[in-house]
């Protein structure tokens, strides 16, 4: 890598948006849960309302979740 490669490096990790990038907390759903969500009539905009709802949640929590839209169908 060269002084000015170096340089472009150095400087792409002090960018504002690579910061937050990085201080987000990335949280993949297990694959039961996903399907579980799938499986509901929701729009397309509503499982993605879920999913951030859940991503949040612990395991055990993110079942109690879906029990409750389960029921509701």
């Amino acid at each position: 890598m060269t002084t000015s490669d170096n340089e472009k490096y150095n400087g792409f990790e002090k960018l504002e948006i690579v910061k937050k990038y990085f201080l987000r907390i990335f949280t993949i759903l297990p694959k039961d849960i996903r399907k579980r969500l799938l499986s509901l009539k929701l729009t397309k905009q509503e499982i993605k309302d879920v999913k951030k709802e859940l991503a949040f949640l612990p395991e055990e929590k993110q079942r109690e979740y879906l029990d409750e839209l389960e029921e509701d169908e």
